[in-house]
């Protein structure tokens, strides 16, 4: 799917709305948000929504794991495209369901040139990671001169 090409108004600043739904889901769950990074510019609606879907599918996936007390968030866009990483400090090992859920994230971030890769360590924790590169992202990529 070709996200080049959209107009302004079809673009939405992920950042307000996001910090915004973290800080919720810390208070309402108790658990810890970090946020590391989060972008200035506004992501193409598509994309935004992507990584929006995404990440609400982990910290859901988070609360019904049970033992995550902590959560690291970074969300970062630029010359080298766009890049998503989110942490939770449980045991490691995705809830089946959620497990699914990131097969289909993973397939959706591919249709747009990217990666979704996910790294465990029972016991250890779980941490997605997920990349598009600036054609995916509805951004044309910056040129050097």
């Amino acid at each position: 799917m070709a996200l080049d090409g959209l107009r302004p108004d079809e673009r939405i600043a992920p950042a307000r709305d996001l910090r915004a739904h973290l800080e919720h889901w810390s208070r309402v769950t108790g658990i810890a948000v970090e946020v590391w990074a989060l972008p200035r510019e506004s992501l193409a609606a598509p994309v935004a929504e992507l990584v929006q879907a995404t990440v609400l599918d982990l910290l859901n996936g988070f609360e019904a794991d049970g033992t995550v007390r902590h959560v690291g968030f970074a969300l970062t866009t630029g010359a080298r495209g766009l890049r998503l990483t989110v942490s939770g400090d449980g045991i490691g090992l995705p809830p089946g369901r959620l497990a699914e859920r990131l097969h289909a994230y993973r397939a959706r971030f591919a249709a747009l040139g990217g990666r979704l890769s996910v790294n465990t360590v029972l016991g250890g924790g779980i941490t997605v990671s997920a990349a598009l590169k600036p054609s995916g992202t509805g951004r044309p990529p910056r040129r050097h001169r």
